[in-house]
């Protein structure tokens, strides 16, 4: 019988860009039977064998989920025995319910929420959260989350972590079509060439987005970067991605009234505006500059509240200030409004 010697070894992709973006950060992983996972303050980070992983687990994902451990804890967190969390009672539950927080957070641009899925004694909390798992609310564990997200937007976390995601989803991205359920990589999304998740609806084209808007170099997308010469452009015939929203016209700012509310802090009126002479009593001094107050982050001039029976209105609509007459619908300070009140993504 013929015998050859083996001189390589096959290895998962995706557990290399994780084990690789351990060693980035610091981290020597190890393997054992003998712990779930356990980190001992000094840079290695131990990680039980795959015979005790359920289907759906992965060493990359098992990497991930204690990168996320190290984040919300803080960065000096790596210099304690599992980041300086308890993991046999319940009372760092917080910190760990801010992991999942993060982990959804980091994941679900790519894609790859449901591939970056906690273990199962997790599930229930992770299988709850919410789209924004970021988003203010009253659990305690979004602000520490949110601190997380902060510092994971930090050297040297980010490039570490935006390189493995994206190269997780690139994998992603290449396989998709050929996985099939029971497989994990059935259940990663699909991204629009900018970044985004591409729409569940395939009929939503970027030509029909109120986000996108004709240029010199064609259509451009005003989601993924500010108006500039060098502006992302899409084709008018692409499929959008999940931040698609119907074209924008005046009928819409009755139900909106963005720009009236908290989408801006302040209204400066100039010193020629006629409304500071026609409505004088509606004009205040503000650091040297007359505004427009807006109590509450409403204008003292708007009226109803955004539903058909009563319609956001101005009561001073034929003769508002200047900088309200020149305010576009749908170009971008009109979306930049939308999105600050949570009307656009």
């Amino acid at each position: 019988m013929f015998e050859r010697p083996v001189v390589h070894r096959y290895d998962d992709p995706v557990d290399l860009i994780w084990l690789h973006a351990a060693a980035d950060l610091g981290l020597e992983i190890q393997r054992s039977a003998e712990v779930f996972a356990a980190y001992d303050g000094k840079g290695t980070l131990t990680i039980t064998d795959a015979s005790h992983f359920d289907a759906d687990d992965s060493l990359a994902q098992m990497i991930f989920h204690e990168i996320c451990h190290w984040l919300v804890a803080g960065v000096r967190s790596k210099h304690l025995p599992d980041w300086g969390l308890c993991n046999t009672d319940d009372r760092d539950l917080v910190y760990e319910h801010a992991c999942h927080r993060l982990q959804a957070a980091l994941s679900t641009p790519f894609g790859l929420r449901a591939f970056m899925a906690v273990t199962t004694d997790w599930r229930p909390y992770w299988d709850a959260l919410p789209e924004d798992p970021l988003r203010d609310g009253d659990d305690p564990a979004i602000a520490v989350a949110q601190a997380g997200f902060h510092l994971a937007r930090l050297p040297p976390f980010d490039s570490v972590l935006t390189r493995s995601l994206s190269a997780t989803a690139a994998i992603a991205d290449a396989i998709r079509s050929m996985a099939r359920a029971p497989s994990l990589w059935s259940v990663t999304c699909s991204r629009h060439r900018l970044g985004s998740l591409l729409s569940s609806s395939e009929d939503l084209r970027c030509g029909s987005c109120a986000w996108s808007v004709s240029g010199k170099s064609g259509l451009r997308c005003r989601q993924h970067k500010p108006p500039s010469r060098n502006a992302p452009t899409v084709c008018s015939d692409e499929q959008a991605c999940e931040r698609w929203e119907q074209k924008l016209t005046a009928d819409d700012c009755a139900p909106c009234g963005a720009c009236c509310r908290e989408g801006f802090d302040l209204l400066a009126v100039s010193a020629r505006d006629p409304f500071r002479k026609l409505h004088p009593e509606l004009v205040q001094l503000h650091n040297d500059e007359h505004v427009v107050p807006r109590p509450g982050g409403t204008c003292v001039a708007l009226d109803g509240d955004g539903t058909m029976a009563t319609p956001y209105r101005c009561r001073h609509y034929d003769t508002r200030p200047k900088n309200c007459a020149d305010f576009e619908v749908a170009g971008d300070a009109c979306l930049l409004a939308r999105r600050r009140v949570g009307l656009s993504r």
